[in-house]
């Protein structure tokens, strides 16, 4: 982990922020509990082999199994001796690309078989149900006397995955995720926005609040129209904008409350919300000067601070704004400061709870210049994300992410024509990133949007943003993506 602006924070915050923790562990004891996965079972990182796989499967409003768009993020953190397991069809000549051309090693990839129809799927539980893939990485952990599972999130089902692993062969398991339920709590966008009063205050908060019903939703839509352009309803437990729903004003402010009300239960259904409270119901803020994110890994507490890697901006697309790609933060240095700060608190918080691994914090700056603006924090990722994957490819290709220009661009569910990983690859020919090249060029991070015909996702590192952004047009006329 490479560290940028990282904050100090002095001796009276941490014992606030410990006081805090404390706090809240008293409240819900079992809040980072893991006992009930074994002994041997443990957050952390302990140096052996890695099962590694992106499994959306248990985030609602998100998990399906068929996103080949992203779920060979995996491969691109692996190594030699690692394991990677896939829910989607092969790509050998991607896979290839990361070996060869990346030269970022050799893991064993696991094909998973098709799961039972008619039930939520979920890559921890079947691998437990395949007993192939499970051969092969309880074979791995009984050689090694140890594995570290490094999930996309730390869900129950990849807690009792790492448990399983531990009891059938007598290995000492570690998982780079938080504990289960310390998971839910820091991707609940309520319980979120808890700790960002309680360790920022209330004006590091957009204007929002709860709703634990569907007359109380009307009714606090309906009074936030009436002074706002914009309303948005938030899903807590979804990611990203999987589970938001904008409003504009215009469009619900004249409507009676029981019109206004079903409605907002007919389109929030459409998301595929199964009627659970409650409800995040705020405003939607503009105009927006910048929506950064900061990207941090939080390691156990004996090993330091949680490491502030990185400030981004996040490039934002649609009424719901879908992340479609980052940038690096465009803000003035006292603005990135204060944003690395800020986190750097919120992180300290969740390392003293029980936290580990990969986290980052959403802000949106309102306002139409930094002299004036506002910061208010949105939600925690705390899991691996579209930003912190390609931070950490770029980091293990030119060392340290600060030395290119770092671009990210995710185009998903675009029409586009169906390309094979090989046609693209040559296509892009000497625009591609190369291990003996001068350490910029593009790097493809997953096959299955080019080979489904739904888009592409790729990294460029370039000398500055102006180069950065003639490359992505260029790959777009290349591969029929812009």
């Amino acid at each position: 982990m490479i560290a940028h602006a990282q904050p100090v924070l002095d001796g009276a915050e941490r014992d606030r922020l410990d006081g805090l923790a404390a706090k809240l562990l008293a409240s819900e004891p079992a809040l980072a509990a893991t006992g009930a996965f074994g002994a041997r079972v443990a957050t952390g990182l302990g140096g052996g082999p890695a099962l590694l796989f992106e499994d959306h499967g248990e985030i609602p409003l998100v998990g399906r199994r068929g996103d080949s768009a992203l779920q060979y993020r995996p491969l691109l953190l692996a190594g030699d001796g690692d394991l990677v397991v896939l829910p989607v069809r092969r790509s050998p000549a991607f896979e290839a690309y990361c070996r060869d051309t990346l030269g970022l090693g050799r893991p064993d990839v696991l094909d998973l078989p098709p799961a039972p129809s008619g039930r939520r799927f979920t890559i921890a539980r079947s691998c437990v149900e395949a007993p192939q893939v499970l051969g092969r990485i309880l074979g791995t952990a009984r050689r090694h006397r140890a594995l570290d599972v490094v999930p996309y999130i730390g869900t129950g089902s990849v807690w009792r995955l790492a448990g399983l692993i531990a009891t059938q062969v007598d290995a000492d398991v570690r998982v780079a995720a938080p504990p289960p339920r310390l998971t839910r709590r820091v991707n609940d966008k309520l319980w979120f926005a808890a700790r960002v009063v309680d360790v920022l205050g209330h004006e590091a908060l957009p204007p929002s609040y709860h709703a634990f019903g569907p007359a109380a939703l009307a009714g606090r839509v309906a009074a936030l129209a009436r002074r706002c352009e914009r309303v948005v309803i938030k899903v807590p437990d979804s990611a990203g904008s999987a589970g938001n729903l904008a409003l504009d004003s215009a469009a619900v402010r004249t409507l009676p409350l029981a019109k206004l009300r079903m409605r907002l239960l007919g389109l929030l259904r459409h998301l595929g919300w199964r009627q659970t409270f409650p409800l995040m119901v705020g405003v939607w803020e503009c105009p927006a000067l910048a929506s950064p994110s900061v990207q941090i890994w939080v390691p156990r507490r004996a090993d330091g601070p949680p490491v502030v890697e990185g400030v981004f901006d996040q490039v934002v697309e649609g009424p719901g704004g879908e992340f479609v790609g980052a940038a690096p933060c465009g803000l003035s240095e006292p603005w990135r400061a204060r944003l690395a700060s800020e986190a750097q608190r919120l992180a300290w918080l969740f390392q003293t709870l029980g936290y580990f691994g990969r986290c980052s914090f959403d802000a949106i700056v309102t306002g139409t210049d930094e002299a004036t603006a506002a910061l208010h924090w949105i939600e925690c990722n705390g899991r691996w994300g579209g930003t912190s994957i390609p931070m950490t490819v770029a980091n293990r290709l030119v060392g340290d992410w600060t030395r290119a220009y770092l671009r990210v661009v995710q185009r998903i569910g675009v029409r586009t024509a169906r390309m094979d990983v090989a046609a693209a690859l040559e296509r892009l020919g000497p625009r591609l990133w190369r291990r003996d090249g001068p350490g910029t060029g593009i790097v493809l991070l997953t096959p299955g949007g080019l080979e489904e015909g739904t888009g592409a996702h790729f990294l460029v590192l370039a000398p500055g943003a102006a180069e950065a952004e003639r490359d992505i047009a260029a790959v777009d006329a290349l591969l029929g993506t812009g």
